[in-house]
This record gives C-alpha cells, structure tokens and sequence, in this order.
C-alpha cells in the first residue's frame, strides 16, 4: 500500500520521520564524541603527563570494548527495547565524555573510554532496529543513508568543532602564566638545557640559561644531568632530586618569559615555530615594532618551540570544557530521543491509524516471532570467505584510523600547523569519505550487472584498497623527497589522505553487499561479526603507530608509518581475493 492510495482517507501523520530525525542526531553525536579527542590529544596528553604509550592505550581503549560489546548490547535493546536501551546508551556516553574534562589521572581516562565504547556498542543495532519497525520494508534505504549520513556528518565536525570549543575557552589563557604544571616532563626539561651547539634551539636555550642565577646554573651543570640522564629515559615522574633548584630553576624561567628583550638579536628562522610565531618573527625582521604583549606571547611560543614534549601548550587548557560541553549537549539529546521515540508506531500517541497502515502494508518475514535465525558459529567459524572479509576490514582500520586519531598530531609535531587549521585539515579527508559512500554504491551495482556477483562486490573492494594504499605511497613519496618548511606541503598530504579516505568509503557498499549476498538470512549476524572484527583493527592500530612512532617521533617514523599504513591496504586488498559473493553462508551452515 502507497501513500497515494492512502488519500481518499485522513492523511497519514509522519511521526516516522521524526524518528529519523532523532536519531539522525543521535549518530551525529555519535560520531562527535567518539573522535572529538583526535583533535584534542595533545592537550589532554600534556594535561595529563601522559606518555606516548598511555595516549596509544587512550585512543584504542574505546574500540577494544566497543567492539566486544557489540552482540550484547543489541541483544539489551532487542530485550528492553530501542526507546528504553538506546535513550539509556546516549545519556551514558554523553556522561562518561563529560567526566573527561574532571579526570586527573591516566587510568581515570582509559576507563572512561572504555565506558564510551561499551555505551556506544548499541547505537546503529538498536537505530536499525527501530528502523526496521517504523519503516516499509521497501523504504527503509534512504533512512539507513540518512542515519548514516548523519555518522559521517559528526565525523566531519568533530575536528573542526573541538578546535572552535578549544580556542573559546583558552581565549582568556595567560602564555606568561608558568609554573610547575606548566612543565609536562621534568627530566626531558632539564636535559633539554644541554642541547647540542648545532642545534636550532642551542642558542635560545643557551640564552634562557644565561640569565640564571649562578645557583641554578651550578645546578644544571653535567653531574646534575647525568644523574637525571641515567633514569627511566620514558618517565615523565617529577624530578626528585635537587628539587629547591628545580622550582627556582621554574621561577626564574616564569620571570625570563617576562622580559621583552629574552630573544633579542637570535636566529628563530631554524626553529620549528607555529604560524603565529612565524608571523610575528617575520613582521619584526621586517622592521616593525611589536607590541609589548607580542613580544611576551612570542617568548613564551619559542620557549614552547624550543623545549618540545616538555613545555606545555598554554592555548591547551580549553578541552577540559569543550568534553563537558559535548556531555551536556548529549543529554539534552537522550532526553529528545526519549520524548520523541516509542517502540512500536501503535504505541506512539502521535501516530495515526493511517500512518501505521502504511508502515504495516508490506509483509515482513523477519518480524514474525522465531523467524530470526540462530547465531551461526559454526558457518562463521569454518567459511574462508568470511574469515578473509574479517581481516580485511581489521586491515582497513589499521590504515583508516591514522587520520582520525593521529593526523592532528602529525600536522603539528612535523609542519606546526595551528590548531584551528589541524581541525579543517582533518575534516576535508572525512568529507571526501561522505561523497565516496554515495559513489560507491553505484559503482558497485553497475559492477556487479557487469561482471557477475562474485567480481561484482569483490572488483571494487581490491580496486578501493589498492587505491587508499596509493595514498599513503603519495604521503611516502612526500615524506622522502621534501622536507618539511613550504606552507604547501601540508596540503599535499592531505589531499592524499582525501584519496585514501574517498577510497575506503567507496568501496564499503560493496563490503555490504558481500554480507547480505553470502550472508543471505544469517546477514545480520555477518554484519555484527565483520564489524567486530573491524573495530579489533581499530583497536589495535594505535598500538601499531606507537610500535613505529615511540615516546618522541622523527620526521622518518612518520615515513615509516606512511609505509606500514599503505602495507595495510594492500594486504587488505589482497584478502578480497577470497571474498566469493556466489557461495552464501546458509550453504556452510547447513551441510
């Protein structure tokens, strides 16, 4: 039945598309919060004194429980319900993100992402559920794009709108503001005093250090370092020793920064500087006067340029408040979602008999009780096919996550891109993924009346990953033949980054379709299975840029990354090779 045929009596309400509209937000903010700390990691690495290794357990944490959480937490919303369960999933990942910007200790934050990824585990189950009941079985695609767009659409902000939150509320920052916080490792501090003459920073830390006293400059001398230098080389615990010197050594820094004639007449063109400095250095070697405060904010940008991983950023301390901000706007969402949402259109008061006649006018097998299939482990377990999709999407992730967890970091530790830049810079390659979702779906059903079913799905999923992995090659390519310096260069790595992302998203229609051809009546379970496995990559892919990038990366362990994460996409690639379309998992199932 049609809504047209529907006319001759009252018109159908549409309280449906309100539910889209709900949960279009709700995968939104999704979205949001899951990667809103990409953009936000170095602040909260600094803020917290965490280690490189801590971050990479930090950024994987969420993905481990989100993807072991998948099955039971679809199976609480099929028990409890999609308005009751995903209204709850909302109001606890909108919290545990709030509670971020009141965490002081590593393990504080690793568990709470690891809650967010629990939280989040039923979010697209349950929202495909809720689709399924309140949708035609022939009009449910455009509201599964909808609500997926609406993922993407987050994916896209995130970066971009955590910049904006960051900067608002460290507009008030005082740069002159240092103290002991202010340092994020002590032991890298110090020995950052014993730079090498040929250093780009030698001069300016040989400056600084001048203008101690004789006490402290006694103190900073070679036993002090040595003793410092045969510790933990990774701790970032306070300096225990010597500890009167160490404060003064703090103070009298606090008291350099203040002084507008710190870094007269030295070189800072070798210094890695943010674009700001960079300005403000060009504009006085261009003979203008600066300002008071200009001078002021450029001492306290050199010194942050000079003593790296040690100094913290002061423009840092607005992510404790922007989490917050992304609580409060999450349980403002829960809160609609519930209001809006009922289970079943004939429980919704504001659904009519004539709009639950149309969503009712087509038969849907899978609604009848004890039509659902078991799990089928066994098929799963035993189907090479299957297995071969499973490490492709784990492959895929390993090479996908770098931009949402670790370009931010890159653009700024390698090319000193500003912030509110890193944010655009890394949401261009996910807006390109949006355009491949939609190219790709056509591709693949012209490819597929082409070339059958088995090439059909398996053609575009080789050509995609071969094509990402071409990307990361164009970042390697970069990384060995130009060094860093040309305001240029940022952009070209991106713009490889936009073909990675554009490729992986134009081949996922076609990951989809593989589930539904081969999974056929098991597709669900293929689906939740695939995207398990999916999630593990991303798991374990922070893990993996930690292994190659360590505690303090050079410019060559990113070459090498763009390396590993190309490697990936081949591999993954390569997996497609046993994806077969024509051999559905009903047939493994029941011999």
């Amino acid at each position: 039945m049609s809504e047209e045929t529907l006319s001759a009596g009252p018109k159908p309400t549409i309280v449906r598309h309100a539910i889209i509209g709900v949960t279009t937000l709700m995968a939104v903010l999704l979205y949001l919060d899951r990667f809103a700390v990409g953009i936000a990691a170095t602040f909260i690495s600094e803020d917290l004194r965490m280690s490189q290794d801590q971050m990479s357990w930090f950024m994987s944490a969420f993905f481990w429980s989100y993807a072991l959480a998948q099955v039971p937490a679809g199976w609480l919303s099929d028990r409890f319900g999609a308005r009751r369960m995903l209204s709850l999933y909302i109001l606890a990942w909108s919290v545990f993100t709030g509670w971020l910007g009141f965490a002081h200790q590593v393990w504080q934050v690793i568990v709470l992402r690891l809650l967010c990824g629990v939280s989040q585990a039923g979010a697209y189950p349950t929202a495909g559920g809720l689709i399924r009941v309140w949708f035609p079985l022939t009009r449910r695609g455009v509201p599964n794009s909808i609500v997926a767009l609406g993922g993407r659409t987050g994916g896209v902000l995130a970066p971009i709108l955590t910049a904006v939150l960051i900067i608002h509320f460290s507009h008030d920052a005082d740069p002159m503001r240092f103290s002991h916080s202010d340092i994020v490792n002590e032991r890298n501090f110090v020995m950052a005093f014993q730079a090498k003459a040929d250093s780009p920073r030698a001069a300016i830390v040989e400056r600084l250090k001048s203008r101690f006293s004789d006490t402290v400059q006694a103190s900073l001398e070679q036993d002090v370092v040595a003793q410092l230098a045969a510790k933990n080389p990774q701790s970032v615990a306070p300096v225990d020793s010597n500890v009167g010197w160490f404060e003064e050594l703090i103070a009298q820094t606090s008291s350099q920064l203040k002084t507008t004639d710190l870094y007269d007449g030295l070189d800072l063109t070798h210094l890695k500087l943010v674009p700001e400095a960079r300005e403000l250095v060009q504009k006085r070697s261009d003979g203008v006067m600066l300002s008071e405060d200009e001078i002021l904010r450029l001492n306290r940008l050199v010194t942050e340029a000079a003593f790296p991983n040690s100094v913290k950023q002061f423009r840092g301390a607005g992510w404790r408040p922007a989490m917050v901000v992304y609580g409060v706007i999450g349980v403002l969402v829960a809160f609609a979602f519930f209001v809006v949402v009922r289970d079943l259109p004939r429980l919704h008061p504001w659904s009519n008999a004539a709009e639950r006649a149309f969503i009712e006018s087509e038969p849907d097998i899978g609604s009848i009780k004890g039509d659902e299939p078991p799990f089928p482990l066994v098929a799963i377990l035993t189907d090479l096919g299957l297995w071969a999709n499973s490490l492709m999407q784990v492959f895929t992730n390993v090479g996908w996550l770098f931009v949402m967890t670790s370009l931010p970091r890159y653009l700024d530790q390698v090319h000193g891109v500003p912030l509110t830049w890193q944010a655009i810079m890394t949401a261009i390659p996910t807006g390109a993924g949006v355009l491949g979702m939609y190219l790709g779906g056509w591709w693949t059903d012209i490819a597929t009346r082409q070339f059958g079913k088995k090439w059909g799905r398996r053609l575009p999923i080789l050509a995609t990953r071969f094509s990402a992995g071409l990307g990361y090659a164009i970042c390697l390519a970069l990384s060995l033949c130009v060094a860093p310096g040309p305001a240029w260069l940022p952009w070209c790595y991106v713009a490889a980054l936009c073909l990675m992302v554009f490729s992986v998203d134009m081949g996922n229609p076609a990951v989809w379709g593989y589930a539904q051809d081969a999974g056929g009546k098991f597709t669900g379970s293929v689906l939740g299975w695939a995207n398990m496995w999916g999630n593990l990559g991303a798991a374990v892919a922070p893990r993996i840029y930690y292994a190659v990038l360590g505690e303090d990366p050079r410019t060559v362990d990113w070459t090498i990354l763009f390396g590993v994460c190309g490697l990936a996409f081949v591999l993954s690639g390569l997996c497609s090779f046993l994806m077969d379309s024509t051999k559905p998992l009903a047939q493994t199932a029941t011999k």
